[in-house]
């Protein structure tokens, strides 16, 4: 069952990210009011106007149902963890969140290899990470 859960929160986490674009103006939607006339559509004529306020609204109502979905307590372990510093809980979907990745090479016989690790922290702690002894900040 937390598989399913898992798959499910990481396919709306997808489609979320899909949403907070076009509302920044990456919309893709050919539906959207975004191309003058449809008819030019058919004839592979894209002129791309500015983002139309006609799918915001859908948008950001679709954007409130994902979150409301997501804040249902099946997918809280997926959501919440805590901050590598201060140890408080942090929501991975809040922007004031980042995560600070560090690598470190990996030599075998012929081939190089980097290993990657990473730690969710607030925006404030970022500062306050420790670098662990062998790996390189990214």
């Amino acid at each position: 069952m937390v598989k399913n859960y898992k798959d499910e929160y990481y396919f709306l986490t997808e489609k979320l990210d899909e949403i907070e674009w076009a509302l920044e103006g990456k919309c893709n939607d050919i539906d959207c009011n975004k191309y003058m006339y449809k008819d030019l559509l058919k004839k592979r004529y894209k002129p791309v106007l500015e983002h139309n306020f006609s799918c915001v609204k859908k948008l950001k109502i679709d954007k409130l149902a994902i979150m409301g979905i997501l804040s249902q307590q099946r997918y809280k372990p997926f959501r919440y963890t805590k901050c590598h510093v201060c140890g408080i809980n942090l929501d991975k979907l809040n922007k004031n969140n980042k995560i600070v990745g560090f690598t470190r090479k990996i030599i075998e016989k012929k081939n190089n290899y980097y290993e990657w690790k990473g730690f969710w922290v607030h925006c404030n702690c970022e500062k306050k990470v420790k670098i662990p002894v062998g790996w390189n900040k990214r």
